[in-house]
């Protein structure tokens, strides 16, 4: 099968539904809990409203089959250098294994180095362990532990 032309674009609020269906694939649930398309919009246009906060779209000869939201920032460590945080990462199950996930890094790598950012991040589910290896194989190094507190 001959590799398909990539594209990635930054997704909008027509979107939506597309997103919506692609992190369904994340997790093997046939819907994210409480994310309507209303929803999923009014949290894109939240994010837009962060100078450099986006969700991406990955097509693949057209077709969406990626997606992945990246946050660039600032903070008080290493005198305020910027830095990014990969999240909500997911390549259609019918479509990993062919190159697309090492593109959608690259491009991801790509942004983040454009807005000067010294390093970027991100966090899997500990189930995720397909995915580790793969975020292993394209460099990433396990640093540190990640914690979380439910608030509500």
């Amino acid at each position: 099968m001959p590799d398909p032309a990539i594209e990635i674009k930054p997704a909008t609020a027509d979107d939506a539904h597309t997103i919506i269906r692609l992190l369904a694939e994340m997790d093997d649930t046939p819907t994210r809990p409480n994310l309507g398309v209303d929803r999923a919009r009014t949290i894109m246009e939240q994010m837009a409203a962060y100078p450099y906060f986006r969700a991406y779209l990955v097509l693949a000869d057209g077709v969406a089959v990626g997606t992945f939201s990246l946050l660039v920032f600032g903070s008080l460590t290493h005198e305020g250098a910027q830095q990014a945080v990969l999240d909500a990462v997911v390549i259609s199950r019918t479509c990993r294994n062919r190159g697309i996930g090492s593109v959608m890094l690259e491009q991801a790598c790509h942004i983040a180095a454009e807005a000067g950012c010294y390093k970027i991040s991100l966090s899997s589910n500990l189930k995720r362990e397909d995915a580790h290896r793969f975020y292993e194989t394209y460099g990433f190094k396990q640093h540190g532990v990640s914690f979380s507190l439910p608030l509500i």
